[in-house]
C-alpha cells in the first residue's frame, strides 16, 4: 500500500480497541518503518481503557497522527480525549500546532449538546481496564448503535446479555472479523437471539448471505449445526443461487434520475428511498456551533415566565441580537 499512487497517508484502526500495550510497542514501529514517508495514523477506541497508553506507544515509535475527540465526547467506546492526549504529548517532549485556547469552548459546546439533547447522549466516562472487550470485540461505532436499538424497545437491561451472545456467535459463523459488514452482522445476530424465543429463529438476509460466502471467502467454516438453522430460513432459498447485481452506471442513472447529483446518486444505491427522500427534506444540516434560535427562544420564554413583572428583556452575542419587549395596556 505504501507504493500505491495517490495514497495520501494510512490509518491503522483499532475500532474495538483491543490492541494491547505490549504488541504495539513492537507492532507499531515495524508498520511505520513499512509507511516510509507516507504519513500514518492511527485511531483506536478506549473501550478496554488501554488506547490512551496505546497511543504514547504510537506517538514513540513515530506515528504522525492520532485520532481524538473532544473530552465530553471521549473514552469509554470513543476515543481518547484530545486534552489529556495533548498533555501527555508535552510531556514526552513534543511539539504540536493546536490552538489550545479553542479545547475549552469545543469542549463546552459538545457537553451542552450531551446534556440536553435526552437519553443515549451520555458524557464520555474512561472505561476500568476490562478484558470483555477481548471476547466480543465490539468495535466502538456499534456501541452506542446497540445501545439505542435496545433502548428503543426498552430492552435496556439485556445489554450484557448480548455482549455475552456476541463471542458465541462469533465462533459459530467462523470467527469474521469483527470490522463492517462483519461486526454488524455478528451483533445483529446475537441480538436477534436474545430476543427471540430460541437461537438463530429470527436470521438477516445478510448472514444467510454471509454463511453462502456471498460476502468473500470465510476465514473458517460455519458451525454445521448453524448452518443448518441459517438455510433454514425462510429466506435462505432466494439466496442459494443468487448473484450481486453488477448494474451500469447508466442503468442507475436511468432508474434513479439523470438530473440528480452524484451524491444523490451514491445515496440512493446505497440507502432505502424513504431514508434519503426523509433526509432531503429535512434541510441542510446546521453548521453554526452556537446556539440555535429556537433554543434562544425558549430559554428566554422560561426567563420570562420566571421574571414576573419585567418589562423587556435583551439578548445579544456576536453576529445576533434579540430584544423582547412586553404589550403595555
Amino acid at each position: 500500500m505504501a507504493t500505491w499512487k495517490g495514497v495520501p497517508s494510512i490509518e491503522l484502526e483499532d475500532a474495538p480497541g483491543v490492541l494491547k500495550v505490549d504488541r504495539a510497542r513492537t507492532l507499531l514501529p515495524a508498520v511505520k518503518a513499512a509507511c516510509g514517508n507516507l504519513p500514518l495514523e492511527i485511531h483506536s477506541h478506549n473501550t478496554t481503557g488501554e488506547a490512551t497508553r496505546v497511543y504514547i506507544e504510537a506517538i514513540e515509535a513515530g506515528i504522525d497522527i492520532i485520532h481524538t475527540d473532544s473530552q465530553p465526547m471521549a473514552n469509554g467506546p470513543s476515543n481518547p480525549s484530545t486534552e489529556a492526549m495533548v498533555a501527555n504529548i508535552e510531556v514526552l517532549g513534543h511539539e504540536h500546532d493546536l490552538d489550545l485556547s479553542q479545547l475549552a469552548p469545543v469542549a463546552e459546546h459538545f457537553r451542552h449538546i450531551a446534556e440536553t439533547a435526552g437519553p443515549g447522549f451520555e458524557l464520555g466516562v474512561p472505561n476500568e481496564y476490562t478484558l470483555a472487550p477481548y471476547e466480543h470485540q465490539l468495535p466502538g461505532g456499534m456501541t452506542g448503535s446497540l445501545k439505542k436499538q435496545l433502548a428503543d424497545h426498552g430492552m435496556e437491561d439485556r445489554l450484557q446479555e448480548v455482549l455475552e451472545e456476541i463471542p458465541r456467535v462469533r465462533r459459530e459463523l467462523g470467527q469474521p472479523i469483527m470490522a463492517t459488514p462483519f461486526s454488524q452482522f455478528v451483533g445483529i445476530q446475537a441480538l436477534l437471539n436474545v430476543i427471540g424465543e430460541e437461537r438463530y429463529q429470527l436470521v438477516p438476509d445478510e448472514v444467510i448471505q454471509y454463511a453462502l460466502g456471498q460476502y468473500g471467502p470465510l476465514m473458517r467454516p460455519v458451525d454445521p449445526e448453524v448452518m443448518d438453522k441459517i438455510m433454514a430460513a425462510e429466506r435462505a432459498p432466494h439466496f442459494e443461487k443468487w448473484e450481486a447485481p453488477q448494474p451500469t452506471l447508466d442503468e442507475l442513472r436511468g432508474r434513479f434520475g439523470r438530473r440528480i447529483s452524484d451524491e444523490e446518486l451514491l445515496l440512493r444505491v446505497l440507502w432505502s428511498e424513504d431514508e434519503v427522500d426523509a433526509m432531503l427534506a429535512s434541510g441542510p444540516i446546521r453548521t453554526d456551533p452556537r446556539t440555535s434560535a429556537s433554543e434562544i427562544v425558549e430559554n428566554i420564554r422560561d426567563l420570562i415566565a420566571e421574571a414576573g413583572q419585567v418589562s423587556s428583556i435583551s439578548v445579544s452575542q456576536p453576529g445576533m441580537s434579540i430584544k423582547l419587549s412586553r404589550a403595555v395596556g
